[in-house]
């Protein structure tokens, strides 16, 4: 164990340390020449592009402590994020479209590398550069699930940066964290870039039933990055990553009108991962054309261990694993000319293997509840035996496997000076294709016993077999993907837009509702066997349905209109960004745990919309003095939903927040012959609310906002923070849910604070 946790971040500080020695005659930044450097895939410029879009800078990441995806929720408009309890899950919600498990609605990309997993999108941010996020369907350029939008994650790039930097925080909850990364020439066309972290914390919350905390947290991982110069007119860079996370995870308490209580449940929570992965990026380019291959490989090898009754109570409990390896490649090649055409074509293709194993183990209680049907049974027909389970633990096994593939091919094009100077348009289509596959496999026995006017107990179990499963299903989708914009610029990137995208997402399979399924499969299994006791046709109400049928669930479309402005209102002083949109979605897919608490499951539910405004304003009062504000509102609503016997038409979709607002204000000053070089000081808000959690809309978390600040100064080489997150130790729910009808959440994070120390050479 001590050699996952540390291994990464003693390599990193040894290379710093040997790179640090060389001499300063490597100490040069590689000349660029003709290559230029540019987005592989858009025909507008990030600035003047026609869509909600946010720019993270390097400078943000580390003003607002931001070390993983989950830091951005809020700070960005109707971008939110639930902390589900562990890194297994990133419930990402862009204008109040979203998912909260599997089938994720954002394409997650780093380093223009596609990740197709969601339990890989919670990684530490290590050297980057910047983070885009572009709200509103991205299908044409990006295809597969980038239905609400993407999250493009840039690291620092070698051949453009020369410095090696070590990072020590500390903080109050046992918060320890070390990040060390160099970035040097190591050629005369040839950088290098190595990083590593160690992250650590005690966690924030007691587990009442053991007295440990539910939550801690160990991690730690490293990056490897190789960029050269081929030639006038080729780049090519290599990256390599590891990460490996030990996690107390899945925190949660009885809720009860507001009141959360501490966890308190007899099965520690556990989230073990390890991902890794190899990027390959091959850019060409010349006056004319810029052609880039990107081509991406990832693993993971996951553990979940829950106890999924979060009660200390034997009922049951979840040990699931995963198994992943996934290969990505996208040619694409594009015009790089001052003409007023311009193009971009491409080809991207995806391979996926998931092998998923998630036995779940009845205990005593939930042995209990197995025996309800044959109770049911038993008061409707008093002439059959009782029937008993005998077993101290029943154990029921799954394998499932999921293999997919998908072919996409894409083209977009923007024409400026349409008719009349300023004024362009830019249209896209692609044509997206996936082939899935379900390969689910279960063998279990349950033993009975029968008993009959007050005799002992016999053994009953030869009557029946073992319950197997053996199912393989398959599916396909191909989709048609169109979008078009036009945007008039009537002054240097001060523009409106108008635009109109579909946006999609894959359809898929319930994997963990497979224990579910058995449980249905057995106790049919059962009473078939004592059918002779029943009136005839009675059993077909239990039968239970083919896992073929049942697990599968179907895409998710939808239709969106956008009009906004973007541009300078005070020259130098005053930016701002304002956006309208309506979302017409069909066969929204939405989570719910299954009526017997042992699984989650995707559902297909009918037609809703979603419409709101972003707004954004960067205002610079002094040279020294900055103010931003972001704000967001969203309207999501069911527009035509039934579930069993309730009408859900008109109510609000769960995790999506009406309202998500941010406010910075920002104070920076360099000295001249002073005892400091520099002075930060940052304090920023972020809020979101009213947030329903169920389809019912009984139980939502109001308006909330948390005050973070920081303080840093620098001299020299060094660098020293003083950090508080949520400094009035705002109380709210983080996440809620039911199962078995009762209701959990977890705690939003309480006040903490810290520091960090830096050196910079």
């Amino acid at each position: 164990m001590f050699k996952q946790r540390y291994f990464f971040p003693i390599i990193a500080l040894g290379i710093c340390w040997q790179l640090q020695a060389q001499n300063d005659s490597t100490s040069r930044q590689i000349a660029l020449e003709e290559i230029v450097v540019s987005s592989v895939k858009e025909t507008n410029e990030m600035k003047t592009l026609p869509a909600s879009v946010s720019v993270i800078t390097a400078h943000t990441i580390e003003d607002q402590n931001i070390v993983s995806i989950k830091g951005l929720s809020a700070i960005m408009p109707n971008f939110f994020i639930a902390d589900y309890g562990s890194k297994f899950s990133t419930p990402v919600y862009i204008r109040g479209i979203g998912a909260r498990s599997t089938g994720q609605s954002i394409g997650m990309y780093v380093d223009n590398m596609s990740y197709l997993n969601p339990s890989t999108f919670d990684f530490e941010f290590m050297d980057v550069q910047r983070i885009e996020v572009l709200r509103g369907p991205q299908g044409t350029l990006y295809g597969r699930n980038a239905m609400s939008g993407i999250v493009h994650v840039f690291t620092h790039s070698p051949l453009t940066l020369n410095r090696t930097k070590i990072t020590l925080s500390t903080g109050n909850y046992g918060l320890f964290r070390a990040k060390a990364s160099v970035s040097k020439p190591v050629g005369k066309h040839l950088c290098i870039s190595a990083s590593g972290y160690y992250d650590r914390n005690d966690g924030y919350f007691t587990n009442t039933f053991t007295g440990s905390k539910a939550d801690r947290l160990q991690s730690a991982g490293g990056r490897l990055r190789l960029d050269g110069k081929i030639g006038n007119h080729w780049l090519a860079q290599l990256s390599v990553h590891y990460d490996y996370t030990d996690q107390g995870a899945f925190p949660y308490g009885a809720y009860n009108n507001g009141d959360i209580a501490l966890p308190d449940y007899n099965y520690a929570g556990l989230y073990l991962r390890k991902t890794g992965g190899a990027g390959l990026n091959l850019q060409y380019g010349n006056e004319r054309i810029i052609f880039n291959s990107a081509t991406g490989f990832h693993q993971l090898n996951d553990r979940m261990q829950q106890d999924v009754d979060y009660r200390p109570l034997d009922v049951f409990q979840l040990n699931q694993r995963q198994k992943e390896t996934s290969w990505t490649e996208e040619l694409t090649l594009k015009s790089n000319t001052k003409h007023n055409y311009q193009w971009s074509i491409g080809l991207f293709g995806f391979y996926s293997d998931l092998y998923t194993d998630s036995p779940v183990t009845f205990k005593e209680k939930g042995i209990n509840t197995l025996e309800e049907i044959f109770v049911e049974l038993k008061n409707q027909f008093p002439a059959m035996p009782t029937l008993s389970i005998s077993d101290d633990e029943l154990y029921i096994p799954t394998q499932i496997k999921t293999p997919c593939y998908g072919v996409a091919v894409f083209h977009q094009f923007t024409y400026n000076n349409l008719f009349f100077n300023g004024l362009s348009m830019t249209g896209g289509l692609r044509l997206d294709g996936e082939k899935q596959r379900m390969e689910y496999t279960s063998a279990a026995k349950m033993k009975l016993a029968a008993s009959m006017g007050g005799r002992p107990p016999v053994d009953v179990s030869s009557r029946y077999d073992t319950t197997v499963i053996d199912v393989v299903t398959t599916q396909d989708f191909l989709q048609l993907l169109p979008k078009v914009s036009v945007k008039y610029e009537w002054t240097n990137k001060t523009f409106v837009y108008l635009s109109v995208a579909k946006g999609y997402k894959t359809g898929g399979y319930n994997v963990q509702m497979a224990s579910d399924v058995m449980r249905a499969h057995m106790q049919y299994d059962v009473m078939k066997a004592f059918e002779a006791m029943f009136p005839p046709n009675l059993l077909d109400k239990y039968k239970p349905e083919n896992a073929a049928h049942v697990m599968p669930y179907k895409p998710e479309y939808s239709w969106n209109y956008e009009a906004g402005f973007k541009g300078s209102l005070v020259k130098d002083a005053l930016y701002a960004e304002l956006a309208v949109f309506y979302i017409d979605v069909r066969d929204i897919q939405l989570t719910e745990f299954v009526a017997s608490g042992q699984g989650r499951i995707l559902k297909n539910a009918g037609k809703a919309r979603s419409y709101g405004i972003e707004a954004g304003l960067n205002a610079k009062i002094a040279e020294t003095f900055s103010l931003s504000l972001n704000y967001g509102f969203t309207r999501a609503t069911f527009g035509n939903y039934h579930s069993a016997d309730k009408d859900y038409t008109g109510n609000v979709i769960p995790f999506a927040p009406q309202n998500t607002l941010s406010l910075n204000a920002q104070y920076r000053r360099s000295f001249s012959g002073k005892w400091i070089d520099h002075l930060s000081v940052r304090t920023h808000y972020n809020a979101a609310g009213r947030i329903y959690w169920t389809e019912a809309n009984e139980v939502y978390q109001n308006f909330y906002g948390t005050l973070n600040t920081k303080v840093t100064v620098n001299k020299g080489i060094f660098g020293l923070s003083l950090w508080t997150n949520n400094t009035l130790n705002a109380r709210y729910a983080s996440f809620y849910f039911e199962s078995s009808e009762l209701g959990l959440a977890q705690r939003g994070r309480p006040f903490t604070f810290g520091t960090d120390l830096s050196i910079t050479f």
